[in-house]
């Protein structure tokens, strides 16, 4: 019975010294995720933003230099 209660021991003792370090490892992985994630969405909401002033200039492609421009957009496509 004695080496079965050492095996034991030993375990407990390994779980002991490594349950503290599979905590850091998880929480440095997932503050590394959260960060990721943070960047992603800032990402997508940049490309958002970039299309969006994209169609907005093609949009805008008429000048308006004289009154006769403005009238004929004010026509076409109102206020």
């Amino acid at each position: 019975m004695f080496i079965f209660g050492k095996i034991k021991t030993y375990i407990i003792a390994a779980l002991t010294v490594a349950l503290p370090i599979i905590y850091l490892i998880g929480r440095v992985k997932g503050h590394a995720a959260e960060k990721n994630k943070v960047l992603k969405d800032d990402l997508q909401a940049q490309k958002k933003t970039t299309q969006f002033y994209k169609k907005m200039a093609e949009h805008e492609t008429d000048d308006i230099n004289d009154r006769a421009s403005l009238t004929d957009r004010l026509r076409g496509n109102g206020l």
